[in-house]
């Protein structure tokens, strides 16, 4: 069985294609230009790679992918592409499997499956906080790649295999494609995650209680942008600040749609003197913040007017592991974040601070401020348990391969 690979979102495509040749499967993966984030492409993570210095397993494509009409080096990564028994894909790549002419498998590490629901995905681009540049940009794709990415996922998809649980409703019953739908969790190298401490990182965040390093970008002030719901730690954090006057500091990282509106809101709220802003940054790096003794990370918490987007969940947004909070968990690092998706996870909740409304947010950063130092690492080393068991690769890669030597068995037929 040869497997070709595509769609990198956070490094996802390497990352599989390096689980799976682990597994003795003949894979490759190929990598475009679809993306303009520094955070998609393998040398933001491994530091001894460049475009010039790939695995012989890495094919790379220096060009913006044109589908609607191929030329050029589209054309050839189509052909190349091609050249595969069959393709697991996300991003774009259920049309370059469609244009290949293989059966596929997808695996959704990010908005790959909305862009099924063209309802949804114009609502998104009228009533998101994004400018006008990035607005014209989506129409174009709306247009263009949303209408291929529904014809290839409704007609073409052999198996989608669905990684969170808020798509599930919306846009897999949602369009009926719940047949060949499968829920996994994501496989990742829990055992040799951690980074190794790094003293002088430490030395200088050391006189802190805690510091709070919200990793997500800043996306929160529409429902129908990427809804982080950033702002609700903010505040919840603000009068955590204001009333307990802890020795904590507040670390955001300076990407994000709404990032002009978070740096006004705390402004606004009075605590600047407990924030600090800093610059995203690969993975090695942010390891060594995972590894510092006092961080807790703050993940996502989604918006509160969900049900106003996903009128299919409106008695609660299912919301659960993105690969920061199962990264943190891997370091035995604190993480606080909404967590609502025990589906995936055999109806267990993470040993974790979980919280969803701004007062829920308070009451945890309370709750943190009182446990002991024992109770603190009670909760690190239960939280790793938690996501060796749910998602170490060298057992949760196996999930992945199921359904893709099932479509290679119907497709021999």
């Amino acid at each position: 069985m040869r497997v070709h690979v595509y769609g990198n979102n956070l490094n996802c495509g390497y990352d599989i294609t390096k689980q799976l040749r682990a597994k003795g499967i003949d894979v490759e993966v190929f990598i475009d230009l679809a993306s303009d984030h520094e955070q998609d492409f393998p040398w933001w993570d491994d530091k001894s790679l460049s475009p010039d210095n790939l695995p012989s397993w890495v094919h790379y494509y220096p060009v913006f992918p044109n589908f609607v009409f191929p030329t050029g080096k589209t054309k050839q990564l189509i052909n190349d592409f091609a050249k595969c028994d069959i393709a697991l894909v996300s991003c774009y790549g259920p049309i370059l499997a469609m244009k290949a002419k293989v059966p596929f498998v997808l695996y959704s590490v990010g908005t790959d499956v909305n862009m099924i629901d063209f309802v949804d995905d114009f609502k998104c681009l009228l009533f998101n906080t994004y400018p006008l540049r990035l607005k014209l940009k989506k129409l174009i794709k709306i247009f263009t790649f949303g209408r291929m990415q529904r014809k290839a996922l409704k007609s073409h998809a052999s198996r989608i295999l669905l990684l969170m649980g808020y798509q599930y409703r919306k846009f897999i019953v949602g369009q009926g494609l719940q047949d060949k739908t499968v829920k996994l969790t994501y496989p990742r190298d829990i055992v040799n995650y951690k980074a190794d401490k790094d003293e002088q990182l430490n030395a200088e965040f050391a006189h802190y209680d805690h510091v709070f390093f919200m990793t997500s970008r800043q996306s929160w002030k529409s429902v129908w942008n990427d809804p982080k719901g950033n702002d609700k730690f903010i505040r919840a954090f603000a009068r955590y600040a204001k009333e307990k006057k802890p020795n904590g500091l507040l670390m955001m990282v300076e990407k994000g749609v709404d990032l002009a509106a978070t740096k006004a809101l705390v402004k606004d709220l009075g605590i600047t003197q407990y924030v600090r802003w800093i610059s995203d940054m690969p993975r090695y790096i942010l390891k060594k913040y995972q590894a510092m003794p006092n961080i807790v990370i703050v993940d996502q918490f989604f918006h509160d007017r969900w049900f106003e987007r996903f009128h299919e969940d409106r008695e609660g947004v299912k919301t659960g592991f993105g690969l920061n909070a199962i990264e943190t968990l891997s370091s035995k690092s604190l993480l606080i974040t909404a967590f609502t998706d025990q589906e995936f996870y055999g109806g267990e909740t993470p040993p974790i601070l979980t919280a969803f409304t701004e007062d829920e947010i308070y009451q945890r950063l309370v709750q943190l401020s009182n446990m002991t130092p024992e109770e603190k690492d009670q909760m690190r080393q239960a939280g790793y348990d938690f996501v060796f068991k749910w998602h170490e690769q060298d057992h949760r890669i196996d999930t992945f391969i199921k359904p893709l030597l099932e479509v290679y068995a119907e497709s021999a037929k």
